[in-house]
């Protein structure tokens, strides 16, 4: 198995825990009423959006660590075309 095929440890259960979260936030913003369902419900969407960008970066980085630069430098222009968009949609 080449190092590039490496599985990354930390990756699965990190996922779990992030899918659990959503889970558990969007289920009490289902729930619960008045301010505290409605942030529970923001942090849910949060955690979706967040889970595959955290993944990009935990790829890239371990690109990055094996030595394959190509695809970490993907992995870095797809964030940066990700937060640029974000910046786009706040302005």
């Amino acid at each position: 198995m080449s190092e590039l095929d490496t599985p990354i440890r930390a990756l699965p259960p990190l996922m779990l825990a992030a899918t659990i979260a959503a889970f558990v936030f969007a289920t009490v913003g289902a729930v619960v009423d008045g301010r505290a369902g409605t942030v529970a419900a923001g942090l849910a969407v949060s955690t979706i959006v967040a889970i595959p960008l955290l993944r990009v970066v935990i790829v890239g980085v371990h690109w990055l660590r094996i030595g394959d630069r190509r695809f970490a430098v993907v992995a870095a222009v797809l964030l940066a075309v990700v937060g640029l968009g974000a910046i786009l949609a706040v302005l």
